[in-house]
């Protein structure tokens, strides 16, 4: 390489970064901003609802399809079963973040003196992110409360079996 053929692309550099530049002065001063000062519109802040009102008219078979097509793309529905997220067994009526098998975000190990119960996991399911800021589940959210209840219910039937009674059957 010689200096004319450096020279050559210096050039070209130079040229090209300040047709770039003009380009883009060009290009803001043709084209409005059209961005309003403030937003059309806002996005409803979700407030904690109470869920006893809308759990007694859940559907078990829409709260089943919801949680099939939801949640059980990252969590196990049956005990021995895998999943990136604990698994849901028994999930209503325990402890939050309490399965030794898991290893939760220090944001939700910080409600962990609580109980899953059907408030809990209704504003769980509101919104991951604001239950606990930090999280690590990147769902969005059930933002229809119905439609949270139903998936509660769905839960309640997630049971880890009993095994079977003995007694009597010796005799």
């Amino acid at each position: 390489m010689d200096g004319r053929f450096l020279n050559r692309v210096a050039v070209s550099l130079l040229l090209s970064v300040i047709a770039m530049g003009g380009a883009l002065v060009t290009a803001r001063s043709v084209v409005p901003d059209t961005a309003p000062p403030t937003p059309v519109f806002r996005l409803p802040e979700l407030q904690p609802v109470s869920i006893m009102p809308f759990m007694a008219r859940a559907s078990l078979a829409h709260g089943g399809q919801l949680v099939g097509h939801i949640c059980a793309q990252c969590h196990a529905l049956a005990v021995g079963g895998e999943g990136v997220g604990p698994v849901l067994v028994d999930v209503v009526g325990r402890n939050i973040a309490s399965l030794p098998s898991y290893a939760y975000s220090a944001a939700l190990r910080q409600h962990g003196g609580q109980v899953w119960d059907d408030q809990g996991l209704s504003d769980w399911l509101a919104s991951p992110s604001r239950y606990a800021a930090g999280t690590r589940m990147s769902f969005a959210g059930l933002p229809d409360p119905q439609d949270r209840a139903d998936a509660i219910r769905y839960l309640h039937t997630l049971h880890i079996p009993s095994p079977p009674s003995t007694t009597g059957a010796l005799q």
